[in-house]
């Protein structure tokens, strides 16, 4: 017989189709499930690293990776939000002296002026 998938109980009793497959009750924590776990396929953990490589590389957007893939840009951002998490932290090279940075901040700086009050 088939355990319950909250509390392990064995005593489990068939309690209607959902979605075409059995669904089982638990007669101790009355909790319903169905077997198995079709969230997840043997591909996933490839496809997953080829969604990394590909934002990595390209820095396409999430929508595109989804459409790309075949998935759900939600599921493409908690993907490429787990890799993010679990990579360890940059080392910084002892060797390197000074880093050059574009200096992007000149641009935002002048533009906090209200326009209206440009044309007189």
């Amino acid at each position: 017989m088939y355990a319950c998938k909250r509390c392990q109980s064995e005593k489990v009793v068939k309690n209607g189709i959902v979605r075409k497959k059995q669904r089982y009750k638990c007669k101790e924590c009355g909790y319903n499930f169905v077997l198995g776990d079709d969230r997840t396929f043997p591909k996933m953990p490839a496809l997953k690293a080829l969604c990394v490589l590909l934002y990595a590389l390209s820095k396409g957007s999430y929508n595109m990776l989804g459409k790309l893939l075949d998935r759900d840009r939600s599921l493409i951002y908690r993907w490429l939000r787990e890799a993010g998490m679990n990579m360890s932290e940059p080392e910084i090279n002892g060797e390197i002296a000074e880093i050059e940075f574009d200096e992007m901040w000149h641009f935002l700086d002048s533009k906090k002026q209200d326009l209206a009050y440009q044309s007189h």
